[in-house]
């Protein structure tokens, strides 16, 4: 659910140009439903339950790393090289682990993680950058597009690739959706300050239309992630206010319904440039990434939730983003 800073700094310059009218498109991009059979690959290794999946950017496979007290090195790996591009991991659906894809196709890459299989969904409205998953396991990627920041929304069983626009929030760069199925964008709108966007499930489904900007604490810093409480349905947000450049960074912020700017309690769970939020599967331990001052070495941090103590670190591995398995939906 976090982009690194330089990915950041990428798409709020390619996403600038606004979205114009809110719109839900709808093309034939259609794969078999989950879980079906894909190109078929065997696991090499046990899996540790619970563990940390990520994506090792180097080798192509899948790791592990058992969650853990304390964190952990050198992670495991469970699977052989995947077929996957610029793959990142960023969310679970039982043994699924859902990735995206950024070249050479652009699509969400599903991989079961018992049977071997890889399923491909693929994404005609952009880039996907970002993953959340609601309860009724639809899947909602947020891309990087020369018209903004669309999300492609894949519903099962059929997983058509519908378009869902929010014309106030051009470059999104961090997706949730709450126990409700309303969808939460955080990224910059037409100021420089970022800001969550929220496109609201009505009766018939989401409602790009209605999508609006939440009256929440805005900043000037970096977007970091956000991630909704499956148990509570409180909103979580990350960001680096001090622009990844020391000081305060990694500050991780709870909203309570109703979600308002006064409800907020803010703590700083962060290192050096944090980015993104992930919770194991009973909210009690929240995950986020960072890395050294020099940008050189990538680690990822362990932080009791919600009050944000320090219960580890996770190193020793090239990983691109990573997800709790299991967890709990949404996610």
């Amino acid at each position: 659910m976090r982009l690194t800073t330089l990915l950041t700094l990428g798409l709020a310059i390619i996403s600038s140009a606004a979205v114009g009218c809110s719109s839900l498109g709808e093309r034939n991009a259609i794969s078999p439903p989950l879980p079906g059979v894909g190109a078929m690959v065997a696991s090499q290794a046990p899996l540790f339950t619970p563990r940390l999946i990520t994506m090792n950017s180097r080798t192509s496979r899948l790791e592990a790393w058992p969650i853990q007290r304390g964190g952990g090195s050198d992670p495991e790996p469970i699977t052989p090289p995947l077929n996957v591009g610029g793959a990142s991991v960023l969310s679970t659906i039982g043994d699924v682990v859902v990735m995206v894809e950024s070249f050479p196709s652009s699509r969400v890459v599903l991989y079961n993680t018992k049977t071997g299989t890889t399923r491909f969904l693929d994404d005609p409205f952009g880039t996907p950058i970002a993953i959340a998953v609601a309860k009724d396991k639809t899947i909602y990627a947020l891309n990087v597009s020369k018209n903004g920041s669309p999300i492609t929304m894949y519903q099962p069983p059929a997983h058509r690739a519908v378009e869902l626009n929010c014309s106030v929030m051009p470059s999104g760069q961090a997706i949730a959706v709450d126990n409700e199925g309303n969808i939460f964008i955080q990224g910059y709108p037409s100021n420089s300050a970022y800001s969550i966007a929220e496109i609201p499930n009505g009766p018939g489904g989401p409602e790009p239309q209605n999508c609006a900007i939440l009256p929440l604490e805005t900043n000037p810093g970096y977007v970091g992630g956000v991630a909704i409480d499956p148990k509570t349905d409180a909103l979580i947000t990350l960001d680096d206010p001090s622009l990844c450049a020391g000081g305060e960074e990694g500050r991780m912020t709870i909203y309570p319904r109703p979600y308002n700017q006064s409800t907020g309690r803010s703590k700083d769970i962060g290192k050096n440039c944090t980015g993104g939020l992930w919770l194991n599967a009973d909210s009690t331990i929240v995950f986020t990434s960072d890395e050294d001052v020099s940008g050189s070495f990538s680690f990822i941090l362990q932080r009791s939730f919600p009050d944000g103590g320090d219960i580890g670190i996770y190193h020793g591995s090239n990983f691109a983003g990573l997800a709790p398995m299991p967890s709990m939906l949404p996610n």
